[in-house]
């Protein structure tokens, strides 16, 4: 029997004013741009164009810098976080996002964000 296994991928965007960009969706939750790698695409390709459906935003991706799984349902969810420039803080939002916000590393440690995507940031530095 096959498990389902979805592959998220997520970026500690930075701007050009060393802030970094959360969104908050319909749910009210917020969370690190980025979203689910496609069958067949390559990761960092995958990252940069998850962000720009996302955001309007073209960001330049380095390595990942956390990789977490964990166990969802019926199946199995990884996430790969990334640190991420773009040269803009105008971002344009699509999708299931109601709010786009540019904070200082340590104002963005104090949103109600999941314990990866915190430590992500924490792993990420100040620009």
């Amino acid at each position: 029997m096959s498990r389902q296994f979805a592959v998220t991928q997520k970026a500690v965007l930075f701007g050009p004013e060393r802030r970094l960009l959360l969104l908050e969706n319909e749910a009210g939750v917020w969370e690190l741009p980025g979203g689910q790698l496609h069958t067949g695409e390559q990761p960092v390709p995958g990252l940069q164009r998850a962000i720009r459906e996302t955001t309007g935003l073209d960001a330049s991706v380095d390595g990942p810098i956390l990789n977490s799984a964990w166990e969802i349902d019926e199946g199995g969810a990884f996430a790969a976080v990334y640190r991420a420039r773009s040269p803009t803080e105008q971002a344009t939002l699509a999708g299931d996002h109601v709010r786009a916000v540019w904070l200082a590393p340590d104002e963005a440690l104090e949103r109600d964000l999941n314990s990866t995507q915190k430590r992500a940031i924490e792993l990420a530095g100040d620009a």
